[in-house]
């Protein structure tokens, strides 16, 4: 993985508030150097006028050795298509979304837009980037409307799937998969996930009923919790479930207590004493390293609640790992959905837990563990290609 100064963060920041984002990192780096001079001359021209001019005062008080609390911002590129991709080792869609390198920053939504267009080249069809873009990051949460309200449903419709099915092919399996388990009598799904954050899906119909209102009759609609015979919302949930894993596990290891990490160290140094009492922190740490062995992700939850009474639940090694693979130095998050903003200091080790996340996904049974809950039996599930190893020193999963 290739890294950077802060200063060179605070370059890049400021190059993707202009809206260069999509291009590779020393392309950004570049920009930036040919038009430091007239950087507050081109705010008009920025896609984020107020994030680029927050930046470019950043760099002078930074340049003038000022020092900032100015958080750089890097985006996970198209984090759905990531989760999905680890989740059924898919290697294409692992390419396309940057869980693995290519060799630059790829952007997804270009690369399927140019593979569409090309299908499609002899019938003169034309369609913008955008409106691709948002069938393309709807179809992957099930939808259908939307695809068609953006192509209709002809021949652009078939092309659009048929993209979808050459360009991600397991994901797009999954998706049908996950279609195909709606229960038409369910009235809600759970599922727990290695955390011990539980997940409530209620289902929603809808109601009409009419009303009189001064006089006149009024239908009013309203949703309630009551089964439906057909519905699309759990592989979009379950996708979205795990975004918020990330982020929670992020911030849990990146804003950790140093003095709670050295207790733990110095725990696991010492013989085991007698078990403690079976009190709620006996009882979390049992959950969740249960959780961990039904899903093979350890969660860094556990750290808040290991003492010299819980050390004997679980695995020192397993322990050691997971402090090991710590930042040397905490920091503060700011997160919102696949969005982190960091101080310019802490921009590589930002990346490096980013693309942790991603290659313990791939390396748990998550899927497995996930499904077996929704479904209430044991569902094995044998990835397509195991590329776990080659996301630790992937570039662009945050751009």
């Amino acid at each position: 993985m290739n890294t950077f100064t802060a200063k060179q963060y605070l370059k890049i920041d400021i190059a993707n508030s202009f809206g260069l984002d999509k291009l590779n990192w020393n392309q950004r780096l570049e920009w930036f150097d040919s038009n430091e001079h007239q950087l507050l001359a081109k705010l008009g021209e920025a896609e984020n006028p107020a994030m680029f001019y927050a930046g470019v005062k950043a760099w002078e008080d930074a340049k003038a050795g000022r020092a900032i609390g100015y958080p750089i911002t890097l985006d996970a590129t198209s984090s759905g298509i990531q989760i999905l991709s680890v989740l059924t080792g898919d290697r294409q869609a692992a390419l396309l979304s940057n869980v693995i390198d290519s060799g630059h920053r790829v952007d997804a939504y270009q690369v399927l837009y140019e593979r569409m267009t090309g299908q499609l080249k002899e019938e003169g069809a034309q369609f913008l980037r955008s409106d691709l873009k948002r069938a393309f990051m709807t179809a992957f949460y099930g939808s259908q409307r939307i695809p068609k309200e953006v192509f209709g449903e002809g021949k652009m419709l078939q092309a659009f799937f048929q993209t979808l099915e050459n360009e991600t092919p397991f994901i797009w399996e999954l998706n049908k998969f996950f279609l195909g388990i709606w229960n038409p009598e369910a009235l809600e799904y759970r599922w727990t996930l290695p955390d011990n954050f539980h997940v409530v899906d209620k289902i929603q119909g809808k109601v009409e009923e009419t009303v009189t209102c001064m006089g006149s009759m009024v239908t009013v609609e309203r949703y309630e919790n009551r089964p439906q015979p057909t519905g699309r919302s759990i592989g979009a949930n379950v996708t979205h479930s795990l975004d918020g894993l990330i982020v929670r596990e992020l911030v849990r290891r990146c804003s950790y207590d140093p003095a709670r990490i050295e207790t733990i160290r110095r725990l696991l140094d010492r013989r085991l004493s007698n078990p403690g009492p079976v009190d709620e922190n006996h009882l979390m740490v049992q959950t969740l390293w249960d959780l961990y062995q039904q899903s093979g992700y350890l969660s860094a939850r556990i750290l808040d609640h290991l003492d010299d009474g819980t050390m004997y639940l679980v695995d020192r090694d397993a322990i050691r790992q997971l402090l090991d693979s710590l930042p040397q130095k905490p920091f503060d998050v700011i997160s919102i959905h696949d969005c982190f903003r960091v101080h310019p200091n802490y921009g590589n080790d930002l990346r490096k837990q980013y693309n942790l996340q991603l290659h313990l996904l791939a390396k748990s049974d998550m899927l497995s563990f996930i499904l077996s809950q929704l479904l209430g039996k044991e569902i094995p599930v044998c990835k397509q290609d195991d590329f776990a190893d080659e996301i630790l020193e992937t570039n662009y999963a945050l751009s």
